[in-house]
């Protein structure tokens, strides 16, 4: 029996909904299978997930499938939906070449095994990860200016603060609830409490981080969280390597 697994993605819900949807690729697929002759035994579906990192879980799964498996083919939408890096692309593909599986896109007909098979393929793996960086780079400056205009670009909605719309984006408004455990917090810390004191201070009087407990590093990091200075931080690494966004 020939065998076969469906890989399917989409990197974002807008993606799904404009693009070429999970399910539609996995009909797709399964179109190609029996074109193939082969019989589909597992569908691999990643959702919200981009090409551009290997730390797809579906994806790594459908890698173990295969090998243990030994699936003649590993069908895919299109070559972008296998990888976004031409480095992961190329490597994923020689470890499943290594257990006698293929890869086989629904949109073409390029055989890899071919010499100008391999370079088209080589040539497509390149353009999609420049496609990727491109998007990336326009998605990015976008949020920067939006971060500079003030408005907010998603995430963990900081402590006292609530989203409001505001137009076709949105900004972060004052939270009146919430809002007197942050000011109690800088209080206190300004009358010289430190950040464990302050944790169990506002354990003890039940305050809670919405219904979780006060640590002192959960003091700390609204302490030096810089939108209660006024500023809208987005892209920017601290030294310790974090990200605040």
């Amino acid at each position: 029996m020939t065998t076969a697994i469906i890989y399917a993605r989409v990197s974002t819900t807008r993606q799904a909904e404009e693009g070429v949807s999970i399910e539609s690729q996995v009909e797709q697929g399964r179109v190609k299978a029996a074109a193939l002759g082969a019989d589909v035994v597992h569908v691999f579906r990643d959702e919200g997930v981009s090409g551009r990192t290997a730390k797809r879980p579906a994806f790594l799964e459908a890698i173990d499938c295969c090998a243990a498996m030994s699936v003649e083919y590993f069908i895919i939408w299109s070559s972008s939906r296998f990888a976004r890096n031409h480095i992961d692309a190329g490597l994923y593909k020689r470890t499943l070449k290594k257990h006698g599986t293929k890869v086989v896109s629904v949109t073409s007909d390029v055989d890899g095994d071919t010499d100008d098979g391999w370079i088209l393929e080589s040539m497509s793996a390149m353009m999609d990860e420049h496609y990727s960086r491109m998007v990336s780079k326009d998605t990015r400056r976008s949020m920067l200016a939006n971060a500079r205009a003030g408005h907010f670009n998603g995430g963990r909605v900081p402590l006292g603060y609530r989203v409001v719309p505001d137009g076709k984006r949105k900004r972060l408004a004052i939270d009146e609830g919430e809002a007197p455990v942050v000011r109690s917090i800088f209080a206190a810390y300004l009358s010289g409490h430190g950040t464990k004191i302050i944790a169990l201070a506002l354990n003890r009087e039940g305050i809670t981080r919405r219904g979780n407990p006060w640590t002192k590093n959960n003091v700390g990091l609204v302490l030096r969280n810089w939108v209660y200075g006024g500023c809208i931080v987005f892209n920017r690494v601290d030294g310790d390597g974090t990200v605040r966004a």
